[in-house]
């Protein structure tokens, strides 16, 4: 096989995979278990909606993933294809969030009175992540300056920056897609498909912010490797660098297999 070959097969692997996974008919186990583990009664009105949710955002997460990876082939050097994955996976979950809400029931409409924040919905790690990344990124660029090689340091300063601005623009999605996801109208409906309802907001909040966050772990961990590559430190420089380096590597996956959201925040309704 020539090298030509094998980088086109590597190339189209992981997307035809991911694109075979999203697009396989949602069975009914694979929704009892989403009924379990977002705390949803399983009737005859709130299983095809679970349904439904689950082709339609599958489809979009998995389309969105596999542009971003054959983008990253095409257009950028090697090394970009899970940052460009993890993006298109996460515009892949913003757009399925346009068709995700439940129809609106028939007859009179009626608001309901539970006051809905953010806050109440996302985990600590979800809310302070972006801070703890900025932070670390920080610290390993301070290390990196103050070192004296780092005078003629090979890594531009343009690409921190550029990681920062990706970081930033991440935290963004994540506040703004959050915030539509939890404040989206949520008018009275029967019982079992309010908790549907609910179980619907928190695997949506639950997906983007850990996409957002993993995202955000690759941009600053794609500047730390650059300077660990660059610097050959001695103790405790290299030690402390390497550390920040293996802990944003450690939460990135933690973002992607280990975030959770709250299935239901606590109702309050005002006097």
């Amino acid at each position: 096989m020539s090298p030509m070959t094998a980088k086109l097969v590597g190339l189209l692997v992981v997307p035809v995979l991911v694109l075979l996974i999203g697009f396989r008919p949602v069975s009914g186990r694979r929704v009892a278990r989403f009924a379990t583990e977002y705390d949803v009664t399983l009737t005859r009105g709130t299983r095809p909606v679970l349904s439904a949710y689950l082709a339609r955002t599958s489809r979009w997460r998995a389309g969105g993933g596999a542009i971003g990876w054959l983008a990253a082939g095409v257009l950028t050097s090697s090394g970009y294809h899970y940052f460009l994955g993890v993006a298109g996976y996460l515009v892949g979950a913003i757009a399925a969030e346009v068709g995700a809400p439940l129809p609106m029931p028939e007859g009179r409409r009626r608001a309901s009175l539970v006051v809905r924040r953010p806050g109440d919905r996302l985990t600590w790690g979800a809310r302070w992540g972006p801070v703890l990344i900025v932070a670390a990124l920080g610290v390993h660029t301070w290390l990196y300056q103050v070192w004296p090689k780092a005078a003629q340091a090979k890594v531009p300063s343009s690409q921190v920056i550029l990681d920062l601005a990706g970081i930033v623009l991440a935290t963004a999605v994540l506040w703004l897609a959050c915030r539509f996801i939890v404040m989206r109208p949520r008018p009275v409906r029967a019982a079992d498909l309010g908790e549907a309802d609910d179980g619907i907001r928190a695997s949506s909040l639950q997906t983007i912010s850990g996409a957002s966050l993993a995202l955000m772990c690759l941009a600053a961990l794609d500047a730390m490797w650059a300077m660990l590559l660059d610097l050959d430190a001695p103790e405790p420089y290299n030690w402390v660098m390497n550390v920040l380096a293996c802990a944003m590597l450690l939460a990135a996956l933690y973002s992607w297999f280990g975030i959770r959201t709250r299935p239901r925040p606590a109702t309050k309704v005002p006097a």
